[in-house]
């Protein structure tokens, strides 16, 4: 065996070297490497191993850093053989230069017979960028591309978009896959978003949400809305509405309302529910109605269709107290 180690221009390089002989006649077996380290910028290593395969193994590294006012970036490139199985060449790339991170990675691969060769490569690259704009809304931007020359099946690239406000959100996302990936017009596309808005004040809630969904291919387009209102300045009163849009249907419709229009001790409420699938329509109202002290008037009313047919059914309901006398009617 032998080990040596140098300094050269403020590089440290460690080399190592073992040898073993079974046979007096044989070659040796020879398994060497060597470290080479510049500190704070770059290390390199490599390991072979001779006359134990049909051909020479090995495994090498070397990772280097820069930094400087703008830019940091780490870079990556490694390579290893194994006779008859598996021959693999990486080379990655991370960079980041103020607000936003970029990173690359390509990989070219060659199995069993052909390890040697190196004829199968894939690719991945992603950018991430956060920024922080006026008025302190947050935002974010995300992109990822993965590709295969040998499997187009799995190839994609998707987008992704994120902003966030003080009383709002948003986002996007443009995922892209198939053998047209990287055109324009790719018809294989899938577009997810969704948004929040909060224009609430001291005395009014207001809640806005939607998300939609496309699938270009299968042309699918779907989407859900969600209102609620709360509004206290004159008398309470609040509504609520959610609604599903599917390929310019609406199969899914829900409200309810609520208002409270109390004077002087006197409750008068109302309240209203409606729904409306394709499997059942329901209409439910609500009122109850104080005219004086000791009387209470309630009216209900419901309307249903499809799977249950009930058509304006009204229940009014009046009660009247007066100490030694009670009244009712229904």
């Amino acid at each position: 065996g032998m080990t040596d180690l140098q300094m050269l221009s403020g590089e440290q390089r460690y080399m190592t070297q073992l040898e073993v002989k079974l046979i007096k006649q044989s070659s040796p077996i020879i398994l060497s490497g060597n470290i080479t380290k510049q500190l704070g910028k770059k290390i390199a290593f490599s390991v072979s191993l001779n006359n134990l395969l049909k051909d020479a193994a090995f495994l090498s590294a070397f990772l280097e850093k820069k930094l400087d006012d703008k830019l940091r970036q780490y870079s990556l490139e490694g390579e290893t053989y194994l006779p008859g199985v598996l021959g693999v060449h990486v080379i990655g790339l991370l960079q980041q230069r103020e607000d936003l991170w970029s990173h690359g990675l390509r990989i070219k691969y060659g199995l069993l017979g052909e390890a040697k060769n190196l004829h199968h490569e894939c690719s991945m690259r992603q950018k991430i960028k956060v920024e922080t704009g006026a008025h302190g809304v947050y935002k974010l931007d995300i992109g990822h591309e993965f590709h295969c020359m040998q499997t187009p099946t799995y190839n994609h690239k998707v987008h992704l978009k994120h902003e966030a406000g003080a009383s709002w959100l948003s986002s996007q996302m443009e995922v892209n896959y198939g053998k047209h990936w990287d055109e324009i017009n790719n018809k294989k596309k899938l577009l997810i978003s969704q948004a929040f808005k909060n224009s609430s004040s001291s005395s009014l809630v207001n809640y806005f949400m939607e998300f939609t969904m496309q699938v270009l291919e299968k042309q699918v387009n779907y989407r859900t809305q969600l209102k609620h209102v709360h509004n206290s300045q004159v008398y309470l009163q609040s509504s609520t509405n959610f609604e599903v849009q599917y390929n310019d249907h609406v199969p899914f419709v829900a409200g309810l309302q609520w208002k409270d229009a109390s004077r002087n001790g006197l409750k008068k409420w109302e309240g209203g529910l409606n729904i409306d699938t394709p499997w059942l329509y329901l209409y439910a109202a609500h009122k109850l109605h104080q005219p004086q002290h000791s009387a209470y008037l309630l009216t209900m009313e419901l309307t249903t269709g499809k799977a249950l047919s009930i058509k304006n059914l009204i229940v009014e309901l009046f009660y009247k107290d007066r100490g030694n006398e009670k009244e009712g009617k229904v």
